[in-house]
């Protein structure tokens, strides 16, 4: 009997001890959550900046998925989802398989987009993205969808970076059907420019 009254007392010491230092770490996790949540945005390293959003595409009045870009002073139109896509791609989803191509070259350097002619896809034309490390190469950004000319689709895909924009003015932005290459410098924001820097 005595030794059940010992186990009974340690238990209950036991209760009495771990129940408060349960509730201070408790309080210290959630206080440290509060914190990191007041931080300022600045300390925070961004990590995506482009986005599929629903905007309203004044040429056609209705609206389109666009890819959008964060480049710290707002996100801005750069990519309209506005050609046909093959049977297989939405252009919900489209937009999202082009919004992780561009976070991925992002992160190598993005240079420029550009339409051309691909041996791999001798029907088809692609838009690719060139960055800082892929060199000679230009990395798939999206395969257009037969009959559909590379030039033309740049033209209509990147009026949602020039219009109604005041951010861009004075951006050269001037590519043709001999040299259908449009550089992004001017757009991207300075982490941006940055990257793919050795």
């Amino acid at each position: 009997m005595a030794q059940n009254g010992k186990i009974a007392g340690i238990g209950a010491v036991i209760v009495v001890v771990i129940i408060p230092i349960l509730g201070f770490l408790m309080n210290a996790v959630d206080l440290g959550i509060d914190i990191v949540q007041d931080w300022p945005l600045f300390l925070v390293k961004k990590t995506d900046r482009f986005s599929c959003e629903l905007k309203l595409d004044g040429n056609k009045n209705k609206q389109v998925w666009t890819l959008m870009y964060d480049n710290d002073k707002g996100k801005h139109p750069w990519l309209g989802i506005v050609i046909p896509m093959g049977e297989y791609w939405t252009p919900a989803k489209r937009c999202e398989k082009i919004e992780e191509r561009l976070e991925y070259f992002r992160k190598d350097g993005l240079l420029s987009i550009e339409s051309r002619r691909d041996p791999n896809t001798p029907e088809q034309e692609v838009i690719c993205a060139k960055t800082k490390l892929s060199g000679d190469s230009c990395p798939l950004l999206l395969t257009l969808d037969v009959g559909v000319d590379g030039y033309q689709a740049m033209v209509d895909m990147t009026k949602a970076l020039f219009d109604g924009s005041t951010v861009y003015q004075g951006t050269n932005a001037d590519f043709s059907r001999e040299s259908p290459v449009l550089d992004l410098g001017n757009f991207l924001a300075t982490e941006d420019k940055l990257a793919g820097d050795n």
